[in-house]
């Protein structure tokens, strides 16, 4: 299976990338073939804006962009997805959203319809705090009804990495990392 993991994190050195690095290694091991698409070293825009917005009742009148065609094309390359990002205001970052919003715009994500989605959050709170306030499902309601189901994906779900500023003083970085790993092998 050829995965590609989407990433979105400024900093390289964030536990976001560890978490990515453990999952592809998990890949890896599985002997799955994985790449990562870091959208922030890409340069990635994630602002839609009135030239590159295509009409969903007639494509032709709008064209996307170089950009987004280039994207399209290499997802179509995938049979799976992965993607890895900070839970920011209990949604995805706006350049992650900007990606889905600007790439997977009808009809085109009828046509890249990966086989499989993984969608893994970092939430700061404690998995307590994050579901009692609603936020756990209302995350999980757009990820995969929102989203996954509207682009067509049969297999998919949602892992949460919670308690991940450590406010408590009790986060396990192994244990995490194990976790990360274990998404890739099961995957």
């Amino acid at each position: 299976m050829k995965v590609l993991m989407i990433v979105a994190h400024p900093r390289l050195n964030s536990l976001t990338f560890s978490i990515t690095k453990h999952i592809q290694k998990g890949l890896h091991d599985k002997e799955y073939k994985s790449s990562i698409l870091d959208l922030y070293r890409e340069e990635f825009n994630p602002l839609l804006d009135e030239k590159g917005e295509e009409e969903w009742d007639n494509p032709m009148k709008g064209k996307p962009s170089y950009i987004v065609e280039k994207e399209r094309k290499k997802l179509k390359r995938y049979d799976a997805l992965i993607f890895v990002f900070p839970i920011w205001w209990y949604g995805l970052p706006a350049i992650m959203k900007g990606y889905i919003d600007r790439v997977f715009t009808y009809p085109a994500f009828t046509q890249i319809n990966p086989q499989k989605v993984l969608w893994v959050g970092l939430a700061g709170e404690t998995k307590e705090e994050f579901i009692s306030n609603g936020h756990d499902e209302s995350l999980r309601h757009q990820l995969i009804k929102g989203i996954s189901e509207k682009m067509g994906v049969i297999d998919k779900e949602v892992e949460i990495f919670f308690d991940t500023m450590d406010r408590d003083k009790k986060f396990d970085y192994e244990k995490t990392m194990n976790k990360a790993y274990l998404l890739g092998t099961l995957f």
